[in-house]
């Protein structure tokens, strides 16, 4: 018998592709940042789409159909052969860093839940260098003037920074630049990451004062090598929590302090409120956070509540000296969280 086929109507294929239209938008506009083409477009609005691509040495033909895609979703401008960016192109500019973590570094992770839904499943696969390098220039516009604004705040002056998963060394540039006289160490676990932050120290001329090691954080700090007075965790505690449970995130603190006992510790996370249908509705949950908080589950990460971390710092022998939200001008979601903390002995 023939299969009967429920009827589809137009209105239908409008509203339930833009899912779809969503996806192939994205994975469009970090190509044309990855592959270079929208800083040539930036820098050369004009331009014929035969010179850019062979300038770049792409292939024309897939270079036109990248670039005409991106002219009917209005990201750039087409004039017969010649293209330049639309005003919307320019504004996603400032917006890179994010396409680069969650589409170049989450994309494959996005693509193969399916496959790691059974029960014995592994991780899902990321890219951890584009994972790291994007995070990092998200942490720019966010996570960055939190640190800074808790720095601001303290009585205390520093002298040798310790990163504990530094990813592509933003934080250690960042904070050598806002204080001179600083020595930075940066530890990461990934080789990649620890490639891109070698290179992103070099760019900016600071291999003389900081040092990248690839090493886990742990047995670093009990090898004693580095006594700092400052030391930070940027979204490191809930990898570690999805990774080694609660009891990995209290020797990681324990190790923290008994290596440098008079440190400030500087924490970046977040606090989660995916379950919470409420505080779900803001605009940029849904465009942001609702995809970030699905990721972390499929990639051995374990996001928890404000009270949640609170109390565990409590219960390991650390008190809060400030806690700070990110600038509601960028995020008013008050999900990313910065503290600044000391043992309680000192």
């Amino acid at each position: 018998m023939p299969r009967t086929v429920a009827p589809v109507t137009e209105p239908q294929l409008v509203e339930g592709l833009q899912p779809l239209r969503g996806f192939v938008l994205a994975t469009a506009i970090q190509n044309l940042f990855a592959g270079g083409l929208y800083d040539a477009i930036a820098e050369r609005p004009g331009e014929r789409v035969a010179v850019l691509a062979d300038d770049l040495d792409l292939g024309r033909e897939r270079v036109e159909a990248l670039l005409t895609f991106l002219a009917h979703e209005e990201v750039l401008i087409r004039d017969v052969d010649r293209v330049e960016l639309s005003e919307k192109g320019r504004r996603l500019g400032a917006l890179r860093a994010w396409y680069e973590m969650m589409i170049g570094g989450y994309g494959k992770t996005f693509l193969e839940m399916g496959d790691h839904l059974p029960s014995a499943s592994p991780p899902v696969p990321r890219d951890g260098g584009l994972v790291a390098s994007g995070s990092c220039g998200i942490s720019l516009h966010d996570s960055l003037p939190v640190v800074r604004r808790l720095l601001a705040g303290s009585d205390r002056t520093y002298e040798t920074f310790l990163d504990l998963g530094c990813g592509s060394g933003v934080y250690l540039t960042e904070l050598a630049s806002w204080y001179p006289e600083l020595r930075a160490v940066g530890i990461e676990p990934s080789a990649e990451a620890v490639a891109a932050a070698r290179a992103w120290v070099g760019s900016v001329g600071m291999e003389d004062r900081i040092r990248i090691e690839l090493a886990d954080a742990v047995p670093f700090l009990e090898e004693g090598s580095v006594r700092a007075d400052l030391v930070l965790l940027g979204f490191v505690l809930h990898e570690i929590l999805g990774q080694r449970g609660e009891a990995g995130v209290r020797d990681m603190l324990a190790a923290v302090f008994a290596a440098n006992p008079e440190a400030d510790l500087v924490i970046i996370d977040i606090d989660s409120g995916w379950q919470d249908p409420v505080r779900m509705q803001h605009p940029l949950a849904m465009a942001y956070y609702n995809s970030y908080f699905l990721l972390h589950p499929f990639t051995e990460q374990r996001l928890e509540r404000l009270e949640y971390w609170e109390n565990l710092f409590e219960t390991c022998g650390i008190r809060i000296v400030e806690r700070l939200a990110t600038d509601p001008e960028l995020d008013s979601t008050g999900f990313e969280i910065g503290w600044l903390l000391r043992s309680n002995g000192h």
